[in-house]
């Protein structure tokens, strides 16, 4: 995901990031050790988080990939999936 982030963002490609940590201090440590430079949305819920419930998360990590108008147009991708996926939204826009 950072690599396709890094490779796409200055081409209108954006994360956001929902935690399901319980506390704010493993989002940081996370966010720390990877790197992440992506808005985080935390809530300390965990698992009961208001956007993870809507999508319906069931297990981590999830992703889901929207077009400019806020439609899911991917699941789950990874690696060279998500680039692809990535590439191929951003031909259309």
């Amino acid at each position: 995901m950072l690599k396709t982030y890094q490779k796409y963002h200055t081409k209108g490609f954006d994360i956001i990031g929902i935690s399901l940590d319980g506390d704010r201090e493993a989002l940081t440590g996370f966010i720390k050790r990877y790197n992440v430079t992506w808005p985080q949305f935390f809530d300390g819920k965990a698992w009961e988080n208001k956007l993870s419930t809507k999508y319906g998360v069931r297990s981590i990590p999830a992703t889901y990939l929207l077009d400019s108008e806020g439609k899911i147009i991917g699941k789950n991708l990874r690696g060279e999936a998500l680039e692809s996926a990535v590439a191929k939204a951003l031909a259309k826009s």
